[in-house]
């Protein structure tokens, strides 16, 4: 018989999952296999970690396990019963590894999105030690998941009673839950920091913010499980229900920058195309970002339009930088009023600089100045 927590359980699986996996089908289809990058093997782990947790729930139910047990009712307990629920027990202590490592792993797609935006960028030292933060917090998660009922076998014990710390695991709850808070709030602090920056309309600013910031959900679900399972704690299917919620919003959550170029066209995303402007894109990689007067190099790409306004690209697909620049592309130096080469701007064999149509356009104003005499001294295709 069908229960309402496998039901709820299987339907937001089937959405999440869906996010998910379109999410690799965006990279895929703009990339190919040869663009995959690290944060994709974050998504598939991910992808694998939570169809066990969800395969898991659903035995849960069906075994049964030590939870909510105590020093009377596991004595009461059936012998015929014995072996099932202890494999029920084994389950549910390897499910939450699965939890664990389902909500880093997605915080590890983020962060080498991140990591990737902020090239070049002060910021990215802040990655990084939310990088380091983020490790620390998994390993001390999974580590009092464990420690906490020694020796471990315990934790599938079912009489003699083994103790609250083996089958109800309140710590566990504690320990989870401020350390992925901390976390989540520490890998929305980034995209904050660098849309503060942006020099783009209002609108687009809004709904990037909207995208960056939107794990403030997932930390809601993370709050209001921990407190309703501490307030029910005997109660298995409130615990599973808010963990898949909590696994469900994560998903939709994490998948929505890489889904965005799937909609590029779409006005209401705030995205739009520049006709007429020209291009060129590096071939180091993606989703780089620089600031003006950046010292990077290779991942920079700048725009110049007819109006004069220079405006900063953001390539959000592997591999589509490789598949819009041309092989002869040339190279000429923008250069400040003092002869310093500052960017530079690729030409095609066509003399049209190319346009990537999924990147987002940073718009930026450099002002080119230079006292007449120095411009007689410069070479002619420079102040041309």
């Amino acid at each position: 018989m069908t229960s309402s927590l496998n039901v709820e359980t299987f339907v937001e699986y089937a959405i999440g999952m869906s996010f998910l996996l379109l999410r690799m089908f965006a990279r895929l289809s703009f990339g190919g296999l040869r663009g995959l990058q690290l944060d994709d093997a974050f998504a598939v782990a991910a992808i694998i970690f939570w169809t066990m947790q969800t395969v898991i729930i659903y035995f849960l139910e069906m075994y049964g396990n030590n939870i909510g047990l105590n020093a009377v009712t596991a004595l009461e307990v059936p012998d015929s019963k014995m072996a099932l629920m202890t494999l029920g027990s084994k389950l549910a202590f390897t499910n939450w590894i699965w939890y664990i490592s389902y909500l880093w792993s997605l915080k590890g797609v983020l962060l080498c999105l991140y990591w990737k935006l902020t090239q070049g960028l002060r910021t990215q030292r802040l990655v990084l030690a939310v990088v380091g933060f983020c490790i620390v917090s998994w390993l001390a998660c999974i580590l009092t998941h464990i420690c906490i009922c020694t020796p471990v076998t315990h934790n599938w014990q079912i009489k003699p009673y083994a103790g609250d710390n083996c089958t109800l695991r309140q710590p566990l709850y504690v320990v989870i839950a401020v350390l992925n808070v901390m976390s989540d709030v520490m890998i929305m602090v980034i995209p904050v920091l660098i849309l503060g920056k942006l020099q783009v309309p209002l609108q687009r600013k809004i709904i990037l913010a909207i995208m960056f910031t939107s794990g403030i959900f997932i930390m809601i679900c993370t709050i209001l499980r921990c407190y309703y399972s501490l307030g029910d704690i005997s109660n298995l299917p409130i615990a599973l229900r808010w963990a898949d919620r909590e696994s469900f919003v994560a998903a939709i959550v994490v998948s929505l920058p890489g889904i965005k170029p799937l909609f590029r066209g779409a006005g209401w995303l705030g995205f739009s195309s520049y006709s007429g402007s020209k291009n060129v894109y590096s071939t180091g990689g993606y989703n780089k970002f620089a600031s003006r007067g950046d010292k990077s190099g290779g991942g920079i790409s700048f725009a110049e339009r007819s109006n004069n306004r220079k405006s900063l690209e953001l390539n959000t697909i592997p591999g589509l930088t490789q598949k819009r620049a041309s092989s002869e592309e040339s190279e000429r130096p923008i250069l400040h009023p003092g002869g310093k080469s500052v960017a530079t701007v690729g030409q095609g064999s066509n003399g049209a600089q190319q346009h990537d149509k999924f990147s987002i356009q940073v718009t930026t104003e450099l002002s080119l100045e230079e006292e007449q005499g120095e411009r007689r001294d410069m070479p002619h295709d420079m102040t041309r």
